[in-house]
């Protein structure tokens, strides 16, 4: 087969039709971007809302993500220990329970982000503060605005520069269950309240679906090929809910979602994520529509990468399975070419699945284990050459 362009490479794959090789879709959170960008002599390596793609375009990524979810300024935002930074939610953030480095340890670490050495793992952000923990603060609380310029205006940008080449996704993760429990009400309150005050959750949700619902045809308008959803509902060894309980809060709100997307666009590409194991609802992404299903975290249920694939990989595209919490910073790099091997093998065989880690690649990761991951998937990632053949 002749060699297609990123954009129809990954489009092609999308739709389980056959490609040259395995389509690529690397994401990395600010400490690891900034590593390699080093490298590659590219100043801007800004991530979330002011993502610029330039440095996963030469690492080969066939698809531009941009992201305006609850995620996209939190996540990527630089907090100072000890203080509180709130977000058009009005949820609060900081760096829970880490009290931060020393000037001398800070030295270190920013030695070991330069180049090889052995990278040490970055404080992260998250949620101290959350806006919604009784009837009343629903009742008061003012959702955002889903016409926001600052998070719709680089998306018409990012069209009109990269789409003739690359295929555009734009990411309203974390959607329902995940924005709720992470994020609106707090963890412990969401599970305690499922059961206490299902009326204020079931609230929650309602309002996360008619906010994400605008904010995704708002970004259908401006042209992009495909919409990407998702909420960390699986576990290390199972779903953090029950199947059922997911059927009942989220699968209708997407299914309501999903098709208001489709009445803008009924070529629209939908992508479905979820962290952790989250095997027991792919038969319900593909009731729901979903044409990409991800990122494949091997964990539980998902550690069966083959009998998904054979279950599953005639209706709906797979994306990741690449361990990103042993292997790819820990491991040896043997033991990280090994990994990409197995996982295109098991995902990659007979086409619809395109290869990423199976979450960001984080500061942690050592720069000679990104570069034997990204070489290990150009030699292991072309069909009709072993052990695609």
């Amino acid at each position: 087969m002749k060699e297609l362009l990123p954009r129809e490479r990954f489009e092609r794959a999308v739709r389980r039709e056959p490609v040259d090789r395995v389509p690529v879709l690397y994401r990395m959170k600010s400490e690891a971007k900034q590593k390699l960008a080093r490298i590659y002599g590219i100043d801007d390596a800004s991530t979330g809302v002011k993502h610029n793609p330039e440095l996963e375009l030469r690492l080969g990524n066939d698809a531009i993500i941009y992201q305006i979810g609850i995620n996209a300024q939190f996540s990527h935002r630089p907090i100072p220990i000890g203080e509180t930074w709130s977000n058009h939610f009005h949820v609060g953030y900081g760096k829970s329970g880490l009290q931060g480095r020393t000037e001398d340890e800070e030295e270190e670490f920013r030695g070991t982000q330069d180049f090889w050495g052995p990278a040490k793992v970055v404080p992260e952000n998250f949620p101290n503060f959350h806006p919604i923990t009784s009837m009343e603060d629903l009742k008061n609380y003012k959702w955002p605005d889903p016409n926001d310029p600052e998070l719709l205006e680089p998306i018409k940008d990012l069209c009109a520069k990269y789409q003739q080449d690359y295929f555009i996704i734009v990411d309203l993760s974390s959607t329902l269950i995940e924005a709720a429990y992470a994020h609106l009400v707090g963890t412990q309150n969401f599970f305690l309240m499922l059961f206490d005050q299902p009326e204020l959750i079931h609230g929650v949700l309602d309002g996360l679906t008619d906010y994400y619902t605008e904010v995704g045809k708002n970004a259908i308008r401006l042209g992009v090929d495909m919409i990407r959803v998702g909420d960390d509902v699986g576990a290390q060894q199972s779903m953090m809910l029950s199947p059922e309980q997911w059927r009942e809060l989220a699968k209708p709100r997407f299914k309501h979602m999903f098709t208001e997307f489709r009445k803008e666009n009924s070529d629209l590409y939908i992508k479905l994520h979820s962290c952790g194991d989250y095997s027991p609802i792919i038969g319900d992404e593909i009731e729901l529509g979903v044409d990409l299903s991800g990122l494949m975290q091997p964990t539980g249920g998902n550690l069966d990468q083959v009998g998904i694939k054979k279950k599953y990989g005639s209706d709906i595209s797979l994306i990741g399975g690449l361990c990103v919490q042993r292997l790819l910073p820990r491991g040896q790099v043997e033991d990280v070419r090994k990994g990409v091997h197995d996982v295109i093998k098991n995902l990659g065989t007979g086409g619809g699945y395109i290869f990423s880690p199976a979450h960001y690649i984080l500061a942690d990761v050592p720069v000679q284990n990104i570069y034997t991951m990204i070489e290990a998937q150009r030699e292991f990632g072309v069909y009709g050459k072993y052990p695609l053949n």
